[in-house]
């Protein structure tokens, strides 16, 4: 979508869309000559609007819980190639990969909690 469109979508002004360009929490893609936005964009100038007004976060925690939220999609592309990779073999080697991983998912949860302090384990 165009500039004013997603303007008048995110409820926003053109100096607060340039404040977060500039800042990094929003992205302008390239559409030909013009500048466009996705349904995506609004979705998070949303957010953005919820964690500033609603929630009280400042910009520095807004920039920190927008860097989660990027690490935790892209974890979830990552693992949705993994499993079409997975879902891709042969029989015998997806069982063996399924098996596999249920044993690291079972010896993880069987390990006591450990807790960080300082940067050293404690309980070890």
């Amino acid at each position: 979508m165009e500039h004013r469109e997603f303007l008048g979508r995110a409820h926003l002004e053109a100096q607060s869309l340039e404040a977060w360009v500039a800042a990094g929490w929003l992205v302008r893609g390239r559409a030909g000559e013009g500048q466009h936005f996705t349904e995506a964009d609004v979705a998070r100038a949303q957010l953005i609007h919820d964690l500033q007004r609603d929630l009280g976060v400042n910009e520095e925690g807004i920039g920190v819980i927008l860097d989660l939220i990027d690490q935790l999609h892209g974890m979830r592309r990552t693992l949705g190639h993994l499993l079409s990779a997975i879902h891709a073999q042969p029989d015998d080697v997806r069982e063996r990969l399924i098996v596999s991983a249920q044993q690291v998912i079972l010896q993880h949860h069987a390990e006591p909690n450990r807790q960080t302090t300082g940067g050293k384990e404690q309980g070890s």
